[in-house]
């Protein structure tokens, strides 16, 4: 509560600076309004797997949920990954500009935050392997997930590993990230999330392949439901 009182006041004082067009913000997010208002925001979208759809298709599911519906339940995002929430995330996640992560976040909850049908019982982060990890310095799941749970009242729950390291998904197509991934997770065991909701974290969803493999682990050790919760979806 203290921590909350001082950081507002620090803001009322210090006017936070926008991280896309560098100027004030005049608000507590370091994102202006202008900007925020161009943002590529998730509109139409896949009911399942948040997949952008045309606008009058708006909310039913997309023919790939519905021939082969994910091991996930749904997949709740803020934003479509397009110029500068692309650029927004790389920043975040290879150049260490934590910032930049904090706006994403705090745009989801302001967005996304609000639609929670059932609130889950416990956050999942999607992990990288070590190395990966030592490289950055953090996981950048990690640190979304973490953001949720204290702005949410969420425990975080590092029920996963990811102990084979993996090429970058970024550069495989669809079917080279399904091979590649293959096997890239595991379940820690004792782990409580046996009959508990779920809600997997992680920065972007393209293909779905990270969120099925995870999901489909999780389900396999108990979890009644598992959500995705994600920034931002691929076209």
């Amino acid at each position: 509560m203290v921590n909350r009182f001082y950081k507002t006041l620090i803001y009322n004082a210090f006017s936070g600076m926008c991280v896309l067009c560098g100027d004030a913000s005049f608000r507590q997010i370091d994102l202006c309004r202008d900007c925020e208002a161009d943002l590529p925001w998730l509109e139409s979208h896949c009911a399942r797997c948040a997949l952008p759809l045309a606008s009058h298709e708006k909310y039913s599911e997309c023919g790939r949920c519905i021939s082969k519906p994910p091991a996930f339940s749904q997949c709740l995002s803020a934003l479509r990954y397009d110029f500068p929430v692309d650029r927004l995330i790389a920043g975040f996640k290879h150049r260490g500009k934590l910032s930049y992560g904090s706006v994403l976040a705090q745009l989801w909850l302001n967005t996304v935050g609000g639609d929670i049908d059932t609130v889950p019982d416990l956050l999942v982060p999607v992990p990288i392997h070590w190395r990966r990890r030592w490289q950055r310095g953090f996981n950048q799941a990690t640190v979304l997930a973490n953001h949720w749970s204290q702005a949410l009242d969420i425990p975080v729950c590092h029920a996963l590993t990811h102990p084979r390291a993996t090429p970058p998904q970024q550069a495989l197509n669809a079917a080279m990230r399904q091979k590649n991934i293959k096997q890239a997770f595991a379940f820690i065991p004792q782990s409580p999330i046996r009959g508990k909701h779920v809600a997997v974290i992680d920065d972007v969803v393209t293909t779905t392949a990270t969120a099925n493999t995870v999901a489909a682990i999780l389900a396999r050790n108990g979890a009644r439901q598992i959500d995705i919760w994600c920034l931002a979806r691929t076209p």
